[in-house]
C-alpha cells in the first residue's frame, strides 16, 4: 500500500473516529437533558400543589371565587360552558350537557396552571384592594364606635366609686 492510500485510510478511520465520538458525545448530552427534564418535571406536581394552596388561602381571605375562561379546558371538555375556581382551589367545569365536573388544582398540567394565574392574578390584586379598602373602613367605624363607648366607662367610673365608699 502507498504512501498515498495509506493516508486516505487514516483520513477515513479518523473521520469515523470523529463521527463516533461526536455521536457518543450527542447521546451524552441528550441523556443529561432528558434527566433534567425528568427531575424538572417530578417537581411540577409538588410545585403545582403548593400554588394550589396558596390560591385557597387567598381566594379564602378575600371570599371570592372567580369565573375562569373556557378555552383553558377546552381540550379536556370540549362542550364547556363555564368554569369556575373556588376557595378549595377546585376548579368547577360545568357542561352544556349538564354535567358538572370538579378538577383539583393539583390535577391541572402546567400550562393550564399558567393560563389561570395569568388570567386570575390581576383579579384578585383588584380584589385584594377592594376588600383592604372595605376593612379599613369598617376598622375606622369600630374605633370610633369603641371610643365612644369609653365615655361610659370614663363617666360612670366616678359614681360607681362614691357608691362602693358608701
Amino acid at each position: 500500500m502507498g504512501k498515498d492510500a495509506q493516508e486516505v485510510v487514516s483520513k477515513e478511520s479518523n473521520n469515523r473516529e470523529d463521527k463516533s465520538a461526536s455521536l457518543v458525545a450527542d447521546i451524552d448530552s441528550l441523556i443529561d437533558q432528558t434527566l433534567q427534564i425528568y427531575e424538572l418535571t417530578s417537581k411540577e406536581d409538588e410545585i403545582i400543589e403548593s400554588i394550589g394552596s396558596s390560591v385557597s388561602i387567598l381566594l379564602t381571605t378575600l371570599k371570592v371565587s372567580l369565573s375562569l375562561s373556557q378555552s383553558i379546558f377546552q381540550n379536556d371538555f370540549p362542550a364547556i360552558k363555564s368554569a369556575i375556581l373556588n376557595n378549595k382551589a377546585e376548579i368547577i367545569i360545568m357542561q352544556a350537557s349538564g354535567n358538572i365536573v370538579t378538577k383539583k388544582f393539583s390535577e391541572l398540567d402546567s400550562s393550564q396552571v399558567m393560563n389561570i394565574m395569568s388570567e386570575i392574578v390581576p383579579r384578585l390584586g383588584e380584589s385584594a384592594a377592594a376588600k383592604k379598602v372595605e376593612v379599613t373602613e369598617k376598622i375606622d367605624v369600630l374605633r370610633k364606635i369603641a371610643k365612644q363607648f369609653q365615655r361610659i366607662k370614663v363617666e360612670m367610673k366616678p359614681e360607681h366609686a362614691a357608691k362602693e365608699e358608701e
